[in-house]
């Protein structure tokens, strides 16, 4: 057999070079085990998407995802480009929208399709990783790298950790298509499976099919440059200079400068595969834009405050982390900054679940362990390729997410930070997963048919009573009962007034339009100065020679999920509109008082005007336009909130 080239088991993720094979000779035996090995895997995989089901459900549904089912049940009415929408900043419109624009043919437009789609999401997520961190690995080094990604990644905490990675339609969903390039350049883009590297003639094809999954990922998230793209032109960087560095070393001058460059062909066709990647994206957003596809949004990302405001921000990213990992163990600590030493304190932890928590601070420790031990090896010729990958993954989506306005909210934002945690599970598992195999003393266990016995450690046992109590905490967190439904009672209410179409904040309005099935049809209007609100909304919502709105719905309840309602001047130019007796006011909900008003203030109030709403809209923009607003959010030409 020819020699492996240097490094090259760290290349493709391969075993140890002491390694006892764990399969026989016979081909038989092997494709036995192959099938026994696949199905035990497919049966995780339905396990898990049975609990994320049930885990996703403890989170009440909000407009995001329902505007998600909108756009998803548009492309599947034949508006494939989502003509006449504007999308958020991330338009999902190659990876989350095709799979639930599926379900939503599968099981219907209904709000609880949302958690199916998210409970497919993360349980491929993980899936992925859990191949991409197997690598070349077999036998029991397959399964430990298995086994370690999943116990990171299988249980994030309720609350913040289920709405970041199960829940929300956010940034881990981008975590799959970037792993699954790596995945293909890690199974065949590096070496074969005898060990030796592969010329550019025998893999000519590689670099194109990365170029193609990348901008495949690109198309629907930006979030894919800083987490894949420029990782991958930084690593291919490091990895052409380390070996220039060392040929002209090694090799007397510029002629092992030469040598060194042409042993990096790969690196090189890679890099030139993501910026082909990139430019491709551009053409084809450039395409659909003349085609009069969707309208997405700039990402709003911008530089905040100083050094001791990202230090307060880091906190809260810390704390975020911490509940992906289910490892968030400090009993009413806060939830959300606000702003430098304010916090808003989240539900204390107790009992059961502080001390499952705590145990997964484990899981963190071994995260951070393979980060620094990939980053040891980092500048060496034989370090993981698919590793220095993941780890400059890492540290730009954290570099770009702290110092930024994202950061300045709450630990909810993490989802912007998602793939760390994918990323970190098959970082560890693929630079510490052999080596807990080869830790302390080992006993022999001979299985039937094996030409020869296994070589088990015994810290297998403890890890394995680990991973039990991991997997309880997860199911016992899946068996909570589903969150209720907080909109029956109001539409309900509407219904029996015989409201059916009308205005209303954002986190309010899709969601009861998708839960009632259109028999109540909400429209998200600014809070500035009550304009169609450019966020996943489709502009022929809006149009008055189409729809007649008779109401605006107004939530006077605490919290961010309800800060979006209109207010202030535009709402006192709407009342003007109308003469007193064509407009009427309904309150609806429990009531409570505020210092200095002597009047009670309801959960909800709902102005019912007689006319068509829609019209007033160019009214109220022209009134209020260039004129300050107590509402008024930042200006800025792609601020999504309209300000007059």
């Amino acid at each position: 057999m020819p020699s492996p080239a240097p490094g090259a088991d760290q290349l493709a993720g391969g075993v140890e070079d002491d390694a006892v094979p764990a399969t026989s000779a016979c081909p038989g035996v092997n494709r036995a085990w192959w099938w026994a090995g696949a199905s035990i895997f497919v049966l995780v995989i339905v396990v898990l998407f049975d609990a994320y089901l049930h885990l996703s459900k403890t989170y009440t549904e909000n407009s995001d995802e329902a505007n998600i089912l909108l756009m998803a049940n548009d492309m599947l009415h034949g508006n494939v480009y989502l003509s006449g929408w504007n999308v958020s900043d991330v338009p999902f419109i190659t990876t989350e929208l095709p799979e639930i624009t599926l379900l939503v043919w599968m099981f219907g437009l209904h709000l609880n399709t949302a958690h199916i789609a998210a409970a497919v999401t993360y349980t491929t997520v993980i899936a992925v990783a859990m191949l991409l961190a197997k690598g070349r690995a077999r036998g029991p080094q397959a399964i430990m790298r298995m086994a370690l990604v999943l116990a990171i990644m299988l249980a994030p905490q309720p609350g913040v950790g289920v709405f970041v990675l199960v829940f929300s339609v956010g940034h881990i969903g981008t975590s799959a298509p970037v792993m699954l390039a790596w995945l293909v350049l890690d199974r065949f883009g590096l070496t074969r499976r005898d060990g030796t590297t592969v010329t550019l003639r025998q893999r000519w094809y590689i670099p194109v099919i990365i170029a193609v999954l990348l901008g495949w990922a690109l198309m629907a998230d930006p979030l894919v440059l800083i987490v894949a793209i420029f990782p991958m032109l930084a690593v291919c960087l490091a990895r052409v200079m380390t070996s220039a560095v060392t040929g002209m070393r090694d090799g007397a001058g510029l002629h092992g400068l030469g040598r060194g460059l042409s042993a990096r062909w790969l690196e090189l066709s890679l890099a030139a595969a993501a910026g082909i990647g990139y430019l491709v994206v551009w053409w084809g957003g450039s395409l659909l834009k003349n085609a009069g596809a969707y309208h997405q949004q700039a990402v709003p990302f911008q530089l905040d405050g100083g050094v001791g405001r990202w230090f307060m921000q880091a906190r809260v990213v810390v704390h975020g982390l911490l509940e992906m990992f289910g490892a968030y163990f400090v009993p009413g600590n806060a939830i959300n900054f606000k702003s430098p030493g304010q916090y808003i304190a989240g539900s204390p932890l107790s009992g059961l679940n502080e001390a499952i928590a705590i145990t997964r601070v484990a899981c963190v420790i071994v995260a951070v362990w393979g980060c620094c031990a990939i980053a040891r090896r980092f500048f060496r010729r034989d370090a993981d390729f698919i590793s220095q990958l993941l780890l400059v993954g890492i540290v730009l989506n954290l570099a770009a997410y702290i110092p930024s306005t994202l950061a300045d909210h709450s630990a909810l934002n993490v989802r912007e930070i998602a793939p760390v945690l994918p990323f970190s599970a098959v970082l560890a598992a693929r630079m510490l997963g052999d080596r807990v195999l080869a830790f302390g003393p080992a006993v022999r266990v001979r299985l039937p048919r094996l030409s020869r016995p296994l070589k088990l450690r015994l810290i297998v046992i403890p890890l394995v009573a680990l991973f039990g109590w991991y997997s309880f905490g997860l199911f016992q967190q899946a068996d909570t009962p589903a969150a209720a439904d907080p909109f029956t009672g109001l539409e309900q209410f509407l219904e029996a007034n015989g409201l059916s179409y009308g205005l209303g904040g954002y986190w309010d309005a899709s969601v009861i339009t998708v839960d009632t099935g259109g028999a109540i049809t909400i429209r998200a209007v600014s809070p500035s100065c009550i304009q169609p609100y450019a966020w996943e909304n489709k502009l022929e919502w809006y149009d008055s020679t189409k729809n007649v709105a008779n109401f605006l719905l107004i939530s006077n309840q605490s919290g961010y999920f309800s800060s979006f309602q209109a207010r202030g001047s535009a709402l006192d130019l709407l009342k003007a509109a109308y003469p007193e007796d064509r407009q009427n006011r309904l309150d609806y909900g429990n009531y409570f008082f505020q210092a200095g008003n002597p009047y009670p203030i309801y959960d909800y109030n709902v102005y019912v005007y007689q006319g068509n709403l829609l019209t007033q809209l160019p009214a109220l923009k022209q009134a209020l336009n260039g004129k300050p607003n107590d509402q008024t959010k930042a200006a800025g030409p792609d601020n999504p909130i309209v300000v007059c």
